[in-house]
């Protein structure tokens, strides 16, 4: 069975969301060019959670929201969507840009979190790196970055070079490019914030991630984050949930039972 699909006004934005599965809430937030798609990912998180998986506003099929000015926006926009449907507390999964927003989150409202996974998360300014410019690189260039696997980059191409299709990726990277583009992919503010999250936290790697390599970038995430726990997929680039689904599904329900969190 597919999963649902429902349209929901929050706080008069709209957003697309597909949903599926039974248990408790898990609330997935995409990276680029993640929006509206139902991966073999979301489809295993599904067989323990019941998996809410939402499109940003300008991505998938949410339209655009011109309040959206700051990856604040996007986190306080969560904030509302998890009221709006009465979850006081869920486990929450970002991969990537998703990731960035789930910590954004979790420094403001870490009693709302039952448990963290953050995949490759990008956000923070770390020492002596700087991310490569995704905005100034082709198809081939931005996936030879982010795929260790490039097969695995199939998931995410469009279904065709229709003139709907053009237009929403164009929606896409603008709709990526208000909060993401200067600074580039990170939060000046959000790295000495992150010592306030208070959920358990593990953080998912590749091994082979050229954008935001494991060393520095995942070891200064685990250094920054009370607690944090980090897993190394040895397969993978940028996103292992995608290129390593079942493991790091595997990983997302081991750490949550010896957290208790499940």
């Amino acid at each position: 069975m597919p999963p649902a699909r429902r349209e929901l006004s929050i706080r008069g934005t709209s957003v697309h969301m597909l949903s599926d599965g039974a248990g408790p809430p898990l609330l997935f937030l995409h990276g680029a060019g993640g929006g509206g798609r139902w991966l073999e990912f979301q489809e295993r998180l599904a067989k323990t959670f019941t998996v809410l998986s939402p499109s940003h506003p300008g991505h998938g099929g949410s339209p655009a929201a011109e309040w959206i000015e700051h990856i604040s926006d996007l986190a306080f926009h969560y904030m509302d969507l998890l009221d709006d449907q009465r979850l006081p507390r869920v486990h929450v999964v970002g991969a990537s840009f998703g990731g960035w927003i789930a910590a954004e989150l979790a420094t403001m409202a870490s009693h709302r979190i039952a448990s963290l996974v953050l995949i490759d998360p990008v956000g923070i300014k770390v020492d002596g790196w700087i991310y490569p410019f995704l905005f100034g690189m082709d198809i081939p260039e931005v996936v030879a970055t982010v795929f260790h696997n490039p097969m695995a980059a199939l998931a995410l191409a469009p279904p065709d070079q229709s003139p709907e299709t053009l237009a929403l990726q164009y929606r896409q990277g603008t709709a990526l490019a208000r909060v993401a583009w200067n600074p580039h992919l990170y939060d000046p503010l959000l790295r000495r914030r992150l010592g306030r999250i208070a959920a358990p936290t593990l953080l998912c790697w590749g091994a082979h991630d050229r954008l935001a390599p494991l060393s520095p970038c995942g070891d200064t995430w685990a250094k920054e984050i009370p607690g944090a726990r980090l897993r190394v997929f040895a397969e993978s680039g940028h996103v292992p949930h995608l290129e390593e689904p079942e493991a790091v599904v595997q990983a997302v329900l081991e750490f949550c039972r010896s957290e208790g969190a499940s």
